[in-house]
């Protein structure tokens, strides 16, 4: 039977060595050093002296692979240890992933302490549980624990207070501030510890006023720290670039908040500007003689209720590489149909129609709301047709982790692909009047904001209302283009080019292929 460890003097020796010194902690007792394959980093050492101070509130703005899992589990198992009847407590906006991610940590730097022959008897004192981790012997009071609290029962965190408490707030910007205000509320005692840790998604909320008004710079007592990933040992320079490329710019939003650890000083709270609207209008057919297009016809269905407008787009549209990457090319052929009073029926013959005039195009319909009726009669007749469904999630788990919804990995797509040169409108289309005045508007009233995953969001259609928003029917036809699995089939076809002639056809392509058949 193991002695109390409170008991033990060669307890009082490690404790006088490490308790102020994480650092310390994590090389000489866990090993981490360049010999064992993974070194403290400067950043890591930076966060460890912040937190090491007693009373310490410590926030960080981080990029991706700056160690801040490693570092939880470090401090989890240093306060722990070294400090008596000790109680920390993680906590984040969804707890599940949180207590795997941080659970696995703390139980490899127990593995790399038992392998510590001076110091492994620490580790027989530790017991993990699937939702405690405590010290042999005071079960209930000298423990890890995690827990969250929806915010509209913050109280659900309340009731731990306590001489050695500490708080760590993991995705801390997607913490509701009345749940964050009973998690810090708790820390009534001089030595009491917070930590939060977020990539900084989100310019409001208390995670931000940390960084600001909150901040040790302005005033405040909470010290600021920013870790930028393309600074971080951890982080491959292919990494690096491959981001990048993916965003565009180190300015990009999403490889500020993603990469850099900065809170993004956004271009405005829409995808896309007028400059860029103008840009792509000005923008020849981006489909070039000798690439294998194919045709993709999307349809989104109206109320016929005069409101929400039904709209059918094609698109031809190539998949080809681009800066060493396959990305997808897209020109606006037509736009056969925009009403907000067409019934099924002439739903039902518009489309067939078009179909009937780009054999083997990829057919995209929108199956919810209004537009169940006509898939169900669509079905009926045989035809196959891709439905969008992009409230769901994304099915490749990279991209899952990038957009919170099919709806906004296709918009964010849609927008790069515009800034990029990679879109284009046929002159056909741009001769509509009324297309054009409502694809203007639409393009560039497209809100989004980052959840507190850093993923990108689109504005809901019924919040988009209440800021006067109408439906983007016809953008939601050109995002179809650009959801994840929809692919098409290309044409073996003679590739003409866009002109100005009647009923936007190629008449003076076709009539020099007929006289070189005579």
């Amino acid at each position: 039977m193991l002695d109390d460890l409170m008991t033990l003097p060669e307890w009082k020796e490690v404790c006088k060595r490490y308790r102020y010194d994480i650092t310390r902690f994590a090389v000489e007792a866990l090993d981490m050093t360049v010999k064992a394959g993974q070194a403290v980093t400067w950043q890591q050492e930076i966060l460890f002296e912040s937190i090491a101070i007693p009373g310490s509130r410590t926030t960080v703005a981080s990029g991706h692979g700056t160690g801040k899992s490693r570092s939880a589990g470090i401090i989890a198992l240093w306060h722990l240890l070294f400090y008596p009847e000790s109680v920390m407590l993680f906590t984040a906006p969804q707890i599940g992933q949180l207590r795997t991610v941080v659970w696995k940590e703390i139980n490899i730097c127990i593995q790399r302490l038992r392998n510590n022959k001076a110091l492994s008897w620490l580790a027989d004192y530790i017991v993990v549980l699937s939702e405690k981790i405590y010290i042999k012997g005071f079960k209930d009071t000298w423990f890890v624990f995690a827990k969250t609290a929806p915010k509209h029962q913050p109280t659900n965190i309340a009731g731990q207070h306590g001489d050695h408490y500490m708080v760590w707030a993991d995705e801390a910007c997607g913490i509701d501030d009345a749940v964050m205000e009973v998690a810090i509320g708790a820390l009534t005692h001089e030595n009491n510890r917070a930590v939060l840790t977020s990539q900084p998604a989100t310019n409001t909320g208390f995670f931000f006023d940390t960084h600001h008004k909150l901040s040790h710079k302005n005033g405040g007592i909470w010290i600021a720290l920013e870790f930028n990933g393309e600074l971080s040992p951890l982080v491959s320079k292919s990494k690096i670039v491959e981001a990048v490329y993916q965003y565009g710019s180190r300015d990009h939003p999403g490889y500020l908040i993603r990469i850099r650890g900065k809170f993004p000083e956004l271009k405005g709270e829409y995808l896309l500007t007028r400059s860029d609207i103008t840009a792509m209008f000005e923008t020849e057919c981006v489909i070039k003689e000798g690439d294998r297009f194919g045709y993709i016809i999307t349809m989104d269905v109206g109320g016929n209720v005069g409101r929400d407008s039904s709209v059918i787009t094609v698109m031809q549209v190539v998949d080809k590489e681009y800066k060493s990457r396959i990305e997808r090319f897209v020109h606006i052929v037509d736009i056969p149909l925009f009403s907000n009073r067409a019934d099924i029926n002439t739903l039902k013959a518009k489309l067939n129609d078009t179909v009937a005039e780009y054999p083997g195009a990829t057919v995209v319909i929108d199956p919810l709301g209004a537009g169940m009726g006509l898939c169900q009669t669509m079905k009926a007749d045989g035809l196959y047709f891709e439905e969008v469904h992009w409230g769901a999630p994304c099915f490749n788990n990279i991209l899952k982790s990038y957009y919170s919804n099919k709806r906004a990995h296709a918009y964010v797509s849609m927008a790069k692909s515009v800034e990029m040169g990679r879109f284009s409108i046929s002159k056909k289309v741009q001769k509509m009047y009324q297309i054009k005045t409502n694809l203007k508007e639409q393009m560039t009233r497209l809100p989004y904001f980052f959840d507190e995953k850093a993923r990108w969001v689109m504005m809901s259609k019924k919040d988009m209302l209440l800021k006067g928003i109408k439906s983007p029917d016809i953008v939601d036809t050109l995002a179809f283009g650009f959801m994840e699995g929809i692919s098409y089939a290309p044409v073996d076809s003679i590739l003409l080019t866009d002109t100005d002639s009647k009923d936007g056809q190629e008449w003076e392509v076709l009539e020099a292929l007929a006289e070189e058949l005579e």
